[in-house]
């Protein structure tokens, strides 16, 4: 997490923390016990293309379902599927239940493509884990573009549908 400050200090980002019990899924919004985030809570899928070993990494809100098969087409892939633990921490060198757009600053040479719905740019805040579920920091979405420029990542913007 102290990784992520700190490049939101280099960028100039303004954003806000709150620490919290460890989240690892949906289902564990009940330890919250009525916390309420600043902005738009967003989950994460770790992605891949059984055809070609592509992996993304796909972000949306935390509400929205996510059909595999629209995003494929999409983003032009063949079939996608989810990347497991072992892919997951060699990409992104990250652990199930931390992921999110902020693993490219622990994993500045991964060659992950980032796809972000475009829901998400239309939300005053977006809040994400900074790469510990136990911890979610929040942002203004322009920023999104910034940090991910800042890496050289590639990324698009699309319409994932439910």
């Amino acid at each position: 997490m102290e990784e992520v400050i700190e490049v939101f200090k280099k960028l100039n980002i303004e954003y806000s923390i709150m620490r919290h019990p460890a989240i690892f899924n949906r289902k564990d919004e009940e330890k919250l016990d009525g916390i309420k985030f600043e902005g738009e809570c967003c989950k994460n899928l770790f992605l891949k293309d059984k055809k070609d070993n592509t992996f993304y990494l796909v972000s949306l809100p935390v509400t929205k379902k996510a059909d595999l098969k629209k995003i494929s087409e999409q983003i032009e892939s063949h079939r996608l599927s989810f990347g497991n633990a072992d892919e997951l921490q060699e990409k992104l060198n990250i652990k199930p239940g931390s992921v999110s757009i902020l693993n490219v600053i622990c994993s500045p040479d991964t060659d992950v493509i980032f796809i972000i719905d475009k829901e998400l740019l239309n939300v005053e805040k977006v809040t994400f884990h900074p790469n510990d579920n136990t911890a979610s920091i929040t942002f203004t979405p322009e920023n999104i573009v910034k940090i991910m420029n800042n890496y050289n990542k590639k990324y698009m913007f699309i319409d994932v549908e439910a």
